[in-house]
């Protein structure tokens, strides 16, 4: 079956993204509870931001890359019932294509998430992740 008659909709996409954020943020959170209550001013988050940022990326690259790697989707994409493909196969991505992914879609995230907008404009949803992993979402 080509992976292009089977694209998953936006809003399945955004549903997954919204929930693997919310997961990732939590364990953030869980991990520097004790740092993130002891902050008391503006300031004091901004410095704990600066700081632990690369942690929060790292979080993100690792979560994204072994669930993609693993069976196509995250736990987000589970709920949302769809997961990521090779665009022409139809078979999941091997480990470096999809840790490339999972690092070109933090860019994304990084630069205002203008990889993340490109697929409303495209036929076949592709993100800028997608396009340089030679990934589509499909429903599962």
């Amino acid at each position: 079956m080509n992976p292009l008659d089977n694209l998953a909709s936006n809003s399945k996409r955004v549903l997954s993204y919204v929930i693997d954020d919310l997961i990732i943020s939590t364990l953030f959170i869980v991990i520097f509870f004790d740092q993130l209550s002891g902050l008391a001013t503006p300031e004091d988050a901004t410095i704990f931001v600066k700081n632990n940022y690369w942690v929060l990326v790292l979080l993100k690259v690792i979560y994204h890359t072994l669930f993609t790697w693993q069976n196509g989707k995250t736990v987000g994409k589970h709920i949302a019932k769809i997961r990521s493909v090779h665009i022409e196969t139809g078979e999941l991505l091997d480990l470096p294509m999809s840790f490339l992914r999972s690092s070109v879609r933090v860019l994304s995230e990084a630069f205002f998430y203008i990889g993340f907008i490109i697929a409303f404009f495209s036929p076949t949803r592709q993100t800028m992740h997608d396009r340089i992993s030679r990934s589509v979402v499909v429903n599962v």
